[in-house]
């Protein structure tokens, strides 16, 4: 019996050895197969009439995934990297067609609608419609100096024309407004899915606007521009009762008194919000 319990436990240990070298070579193969098709994009952003743009952020957007970036609306980032003392970024993406953009923010933050004051770069074509990079997998394509950034305007952000948006309220459980809250649109119901739209952060008195296009969409906020799990502490909420209610924006309408409230996260599970909406 002994003999029996030791050959098996022999057969056990031995069969998850083998186990682990599949794992990590899987793991190994998948890394290599990724990186055969990634490609690598380099360049140079300037400020205007003012050396280089150091230590900002270069944000890229997937052609393919959704709208080019706009001025008539805040699209999220596929991807976000960081500019060095000279301007410089280098960035290794999957393959594909890219819109490219640049932020030095005086938040500090990564991504978020610019405000007055910040740095703002756009590549666009001579058109001046958002300009298109290909990345190829296992090339290098430096795009030299990209251009200038230029300084938000006081008040610049404030008044371009809303042409599509939805507005409401943030509340917390005990009905007050919440202030630095931002508000995601997702075309799809799913949290998995990637955010399309976002808002500016809400003021004092909770209020957000969250420019769009027209169409469907699922609404949630979360603390700031904060990306990933949401951390112990912050808020998390949707718009919605039960489950989240998609809300639908028409060509030139402000859909208002889009109000839902916001809890704190206890930092346990995979909650993304299961307050009610908050009709106020």
């Amino acid at each position: 019996m002994r003999n029996r319990l030791r050959k098996l436990a022999l057969f056990l240990l031995s069969l998850t050895f083998m186990m682990s070298v599949l794992i990590v070579q899987g793991a190994k193969a998948a890394a290599t197969e990724d990186a055969q098709r990634a490609g690598t994009i380099t360049g140079r952003i300037m400020i205007k009439g003012a050396g280089v743009l150091s230590n900002g952020y270069v944000v890229f957007y997937e052609a393919a995934r959704d709208l080019p970036p706009s001025e008539k609306y805040e699209r999220t980032p596929d991807y976000v990297r960081p500019l060095d003392d000279e301007g410089r970024f280098s960035a290794e993406l999957p393959a594909g067609r890219y819109y490219i953009r640049a932020v030095k923010r005086r938040s500090g933050e990564r991504i978020g609608p610019p405000v007055d004051g910040d740095y703002i770069f756009r590549s666009v074509d001579e058109a001046g419609s958002p300009k298109e990079y290909l990345v190829e997998a296992g090339k290098v394509l430096d795009i030299g100096e990209a251009g200038a950034a230029v300084v938000m305007k006081l008040g610049e952000n404030r008044k371009q024309t809303v042409l599509t948006a939805i507005k409401g309220v943030i509340r917390d459980s005990a009905g007050k407004p919440v202030p630095d809250a931002v508000v995601v649109a997702f075309r799809e119901q799913a949290a998995q899915s990637k955010p399309v739209f976002a808002s500016e952060k809400t003021g004092k008195d909770g209020r957000y606007l969250l420019r769009v296009v027209p169409g469907t969409y699922y609404l949630r906020a979360r603390t700031g521009f904060s990306s990933g799990p949401p951390e112990t502490g912050q808020i998390v909420g949707y718009y919605g009762a039960a489950e989240p209610t998609p809300v639908t924006v028409k060509e030139g309408e402000v859909r208002s008194g889009v109000n839902f409230g916001v809890l704190l996260f206890p930092g346990r599970g995979n909650l993304s919000g299961t307050v009610p909406r908050v009709n106020r």
